[in-house]
């Protein structure tokens, strides 16, 4: 009978290791954060993906500045293609 790999071998994808610099370079790019802060986490919230997640996301939002979002007199919000662009392209029409 020949072994399973898969049960000599588990992975753990729901666990991040703080060891290996390319699984904490790679969960760092993923959630918008620095190797540094990834580490930081792993040191206060544990090896746990579910919890490194959503404390990643908190961290990027409380660390995101407050930018007032202006609205047109149309109600829509102002953006790149207000000025008469068209949505679809992004040129402008006449």
């Amino acid at each position: 009978m020949t072994a399973d790999a898969a049960k000599l071998y588990p992975r753990h994808r729901d666990r991040i290791s703080g060891s290996e610099d390319y699984v904490v370079r790679h969960f760092a790019r993923q959630n918008g954060i620095t190797p540094a802060q990834v580490h930081q986490l792993i040191k206060k919230y544990g090896s746990s993906r579910a919890e490194l997640v959503a404390a990643a996301k908190e961290l990027r939002t409380s660390l995101r500045p407050e930018v007032p979002k202006t609205k047109l007199a149309s109600g829509r919000r102002a953006g790149r293609l207000s000025g008469g662009g068209d949505a679809r392209n992004g040129l402008k029409t006449r």
